[in-house]
């Protein structure tokens, strides 16, 4: 093999490799220990008005969202089935950079950064097969991120990640999603590195300025059993509701 196909696919297996740490191998029903610091830009941006089958765009618990609230809307070892086992955390670890800027939302959802998306505040909580984050965000932003949700998700059907200077194919579908808090959306995401094929799916609800969002791994090449996938995002759902509400 030459030497710079060698080293294009032990980055490829490298990523990967960091990829799948990120999310899956974390401690179980606890905070990160972090109030993280509000980002310096807000990421969202302007699209349509909120999508069918959802509620309003902008509805919700008003006033602040707290750390208090935050942690209650974490999912804990309780919530999980039990093959979803707990491990220590780790913070910091990306999925590389959409070539489409539009897209890079879908990536941020699953990536584990202090306090994106120009969020205030951030916890989570962490599986083996899934990455729970919770955010609060400042005024509207909340919304503002998530407007257009499914306008994004048909023009990122296919774009690409760039990972340390490597471009790695990505496809994306929506999930169907019961409707909860104020919107909720779902997608499968399919990381295609060559000799690795990665997929997630991933799941955010929002209520008033808060959003939870999991990133479940598949435990085949792609994504994971329907039913296990619904029964987890039917509990993050109502314990944002919950948290929210409370």
């Amino acid at each position: 093999m030459p030497a710079f196909a060698a080293v294009s696919v032990r980055r490829a297996a490298a990523v990967a490799l960091a990829a799948s740490s990120l999310a899956f191998a974390a401690a179980c029903g606890s905070s990160d220990g972090k109030g993280d610091k509000p980002a310096q830009k807000d990421a969202a941006t302007s699209s349509t008005a909120a999508s069918p089958g959802t509620s309003g765009a902008s509805g919700g618990a008003k006033g602040p969202v707290t750390e208090a609230q935050l942690k209650a809307a974490l999912l804990t070892e309780k919530d999980v089935p039990a093959t979803w086992k707990a491990g220590p955390g780790t913070d910091g670890l990306t999925f590389g950079k959409a070539v489409k800027p539009e897209c890079q939302k879908l990536i941020q959802l699953m990536q584990s950064e202090a306090a994106p998306m120009g969020a205030a505040i951030r916890q989570s909580s962490n599986f083996e097969y899934g990455l729970q984050q919770v955010f609060g965000f400042d005024g509207d932003k909340a919304a503002g991120y998530l407007k257009g949700f499914d306008a994004t998700l048909t023009q990122c059907a296919t774009f690409a990640v760039d990972m340390g200077g490597e471009k790695y194919p990505v496809t994306v579908k929506p999930l169907p999603v019961d409707q909860a808090g104020d919107e909720a959306h779902g997608y499968e995401l399919v990381m295609d590195m060559g000799p690795i094929k990665m997929g997630f799916h991933t799941y955010v609800v929002r209520k008033g300025g808060a959003l939870s969002a999991l990133c479940a791994k598949g435990k085949q090449a792609v994504g994971i059993p329907a039913a296990e996938y619904q029964a987890v995002t039917g509990t993050v759902a109502k314990k944002l509701d919950q948290a929210i509400q409370g």
